[in-house]
């Protein structure tokens, strides 16, 4: 290319729009060849890949950055010959028209009714990170923003990202450092989706943390950010110029009639897989459950289950539900994130057992409290101008505003805040110190007042409900799962003092309705119970999904709102799916190829569609179905990547070791392969029960083999199984690996 005096960007883009084929070699992870790969794709380009396999690691890199986004194989090649002759067998230029986006994603179509943003966010919750979680809670984007959280969600797919860009009124991609951890596998996916951006001329903002060494493509789009505060600004001088005006719904209301149409797969949609990704269409399909029933009349409940089973959806449908009586009040916890450091050095400190547990508890309460009340006053605030504040919530107003530095706040920072003048008072040798201490900095005497005033406003509401989520994101690799789980201990236990003190009437203190509802993941509760007193006693609510028909109802509710035909759930199986996948109905292959969880039934059956909407027919047919597994199937191997032991991290490699295995695996077998693995010989059973967990091994029973539901139930499942090995001479405990996981082990 002739680049002298020439801006690169433009000169590499037209570059590639004047091509008929992309040729990029993946051999090894290279930003500049995502990018410019995302780029050809949106531009809807012929693209062929090469790798040399004889590259250590190389087919492994591929398949993490690559496989499971594109779903495309790549020409082997050891020399400059074979390369050649690879290329020249191909010939890609003579099926140009064989391009990864179909018809569809070239035509315009309507965007969501709000402003939309799609942010690619890194896998760690850095400073800079939360800071533009909330700062995107303040901006045009908080009705819609779209997380692309590798966390939550692993391994999306090329379709659900050219959705997500096509609908997007801004992409925002946030790049790691280059000393941060996974860096090299998460800014090759983010360059990617960059591309993609830029090559469907999406508005576009990509952020790295120092210290960052730029790729020479996107020099010219790029800003490194030393604090959190630079990013926070960088976002919001990028996005205030946008005019993004109101737009007419794209669905038609409920309470108008549906114009009968014929059934078209393009139209089909399924919603999102994540809950945090559709809060504005969830309450159309959600499917309410027992326990979500349960937590609705209860006055303290704690949701518990694993990734994908529900938590955030029934937190979204909750606050929804019961927003629906103007009577209610609700208060929604969900902090983007906090930091942990600070967390972590003050529950070192040298505390008595009782003062580290008054510490903890008055915590929850401050936090608690002032979030309570600035929920109300958002709500006051809110109402329209003609609406009455009663003198009871103006005192509360009034107060609140005069202390707003302490109370307003967003609760990271009211959380670090609290910490960092708390820092120092676990040494103090006297107890009624540590205690003075403590009251002083988390301003016990105006929480007192506090409660006098919330009693006031709110005691004439039918009930006021507290939901609290998102507190575990942050046990995530690397953390200090001991004080976070002193943290999340103490919230457990604050929640019936919470929820006693409102109920209770008292002098100057009138009575609230109020309920509190906690989520929390299984395997993070499995590590709590242990250090608390009276389980028993504890309404733990479990979220499971042991019923095949229940979690079909998820995809018949969704396909019963989609699109605009008036056919019901089972006329649109019968037309949109084929009669039989590998001899089993569409319905059946469905659960029996996916975790028992909502999120991946969803996944499977959105990803079909979307691929025989790629593929331009009519309905889904057998080959799309048994793509979409394929794709589902790195997509789980990605979810459960994230339930692994933060403070280990084994679990790629101890997976990979079962590649090419049989379905049926002895526990000795199992052991041996962990310990290949290079996992230490002390946390080899800790990583046998781990698999299965995470429903990736199912245990030998009597009755055949079952997957557990929670840590509970696999501990009873294990010693049941070493009595029935002994009884029935089986010669040790067995395992089978969940047909989940076949296609990306390559499991026969």
């Amino acid at each position: 290319m002739s680049v002298s005096g020439r801006r690169l960007l433009d000169e590499i883009t037209t570059q590639i729009d004047r091509s008929t084929v992309v040729a990029c070699d993946v051999t090894y992870p290279n930003a500049n060849v995502a990018f410019e790969l995302g780029y050809a794709v949106g531009q809807f380009k012929r693209v062929w890949l090469s790798l040399d396999p004889s590259i250590a690691n190389a087919p492994r890199d591929f398949n993490r950055s690559y496989l499971g986004l594109l779903g495309l194989g790549y020409s082997s090649y050891e020399n400059h010959r074979e390369l050649a002759e690879s290329l020249l067998a191909d010939a890609p230029w003579n099926s140009s028209h064989e391009v990864l986006l179909g018809d569809t994603y070239r035509e315009r179509r309507p965007h969501s009714e709000d402003a939309t943003l799609l942010y690619v966010m890194p896998p760690i919750s850095t400073d800079a990170v939360i800071a533009v979680q909330e700062e995107i809670s303040e901006s045009i984007f908080r009705r819609n923003p779209i997380l692309d959280d590798p966390r939550e969600f692993a391994n999306p797919t090329l379709e659900w990202y050219a959705d997500k860009v096509c609908d997007a009124d801004g992409v925002l991609v946030h790049l790691l450092s280059d000393d941060h951890r996974d860096t090299t596998a998460h800014n090759t996916r983010a360059s990617w989706v960059a591309g993609l951006a830029y090559g469907m001329n999406r508005p576009l903002l990509m952020l790295a943390h120092a210290q960052f060494v730029c790729p020479t493509d996107y020099q010219t789009l790029l800003h490194v950010h030393d604090t959190a505060e630079q990013a926070s600004l960088l976002f919001r001088s990028w996005h205030q110029p946008f005019d993004i005006r109101p737009r007419r719904p794209r669905r038609p209301a409920l309470s108008s009639p549906r114009v009968p149409q014929p059934l078209q797969l393009r139209d089909l949609s399924l919603g999102e897989p994540v809950a945090e990704n559709e809060v504005t269409r969830l309450d159309e399909y959600f499917v309410e459950t027992s326990a979500f029933f349960e937590a609705r009349s209860a006055d303290v409940s704690i949701f518990v289950g694993r990734r994908g089973t529900g938590k955030t959806a029934s937190f979204v449908a909750l606050a929804d539900d019961l927003r629906r009586d103007r009577r209610n009040h609700v208060c929604t916890v969900k902090p983007v994130g906090y930091e942990v450091d600070g967390l972590i050095h003050l529950l070192s400190e040298r505390w008595k057992a009782a003062e580290r547990g008054f510490l903890v508890e008055s915590l929850w309460k401050f936090l608690i409290y002032s979030e309570l009340a600035k929920s109300l006053i958002e709500s006051i605030e809110a109402r329209p101008i003609h609406g009455q504040t009663t003198e009871e919530e103006q005192a509360l107003v009034d107060y609140v505003t005069q202390q707003s530095d302490v109370l307003l706040s967003p609760f990271s920072q009211r959380l670090n805040r609290a910490v960092g003048q708390l820092r120092g008072a676990g040494g103090l040798s006297d107890i009624e110190d540590q205690r003075a201490r403590i009251s002083e900095n988390l301003h016990i005497e105006h929480l007192g007042r506090l409660r006098r005033l919330l009693g006031s406003a709110l005691h004439s509401r039918h009930r006021v409900a507290i939901l609290v989520d998102n507190l575990d994101h942050q046990w995530q690799a690397g953390s200090n799962t001991q004080a976070l789980s002193t943290l999340l201990l103490g919230l457990l236990r604050a929640t019936q003092e919470i929820v006693g003190d409102f109920q209770r009437n008292l002098e100057r203190r009138r009575r609230v309705n109020v309920a509190m509802t906690i989520f929390i993941r299984s395997d993070i509760f499995s590590q709590l119970e242990p250090l608390a007193t009276e389980q028993d006693k504890w309404p733990v609510r479990r979220m499971t999904w042991n019923d095949p028909d229940l979690l079909i109802r998820v995809i018949e509710e969704r396909l019963s709102h989609a699109g605009q035909s008036t056919l019901d759930a089972k006329e649109i199986w019968e037309l949109a799916f084929p009669a039989a996948i590998t001899d089993m109905p569409p319905k059946r292959f469905s659960i029996e190829n996916t975790l028992p969880r909502p999120r991946d039934v969803v996944f499977l059956a959105k990803e079909a569609v979307a691929v025989g909407v790629n593929r331009k027919h009519e309905a889904v047919t057998e080959d799309d179905m048994l793509l979409a597994r394929k794709r589902y199937s790195n997509y789980v191997f990605g979810s459960i990547l994230a339930e692994d032991d933060p403070q280990r991290l084994m679990m790629e490699s101890i997976l990979y070791e079962f590649a090419g295995s049989e379905r049926e695996v002895s526990k000795a077998d199992v052991l041996s392969r962990v310990r290949q693995a290079g996992v230490p010989e002390p946390d080899n059973e800790s990583y046998v029960h781990l698999l299965c967990d995470v429903n990736f091994f199912g245990i030998r029973t009597a009755s055949g083999y079952t997957f557990s539901e929670h840590e509970n139930e696999r501990s009873v499942l294990l010693r049941l199984a070493e009595k029935l090995a002994i009884e029935n001479e089986w010669g040790d405990v067995w395992f089978k690996t969940h047909p989940a996981f076949y296609d990306v082990l390559q499991i026969e």
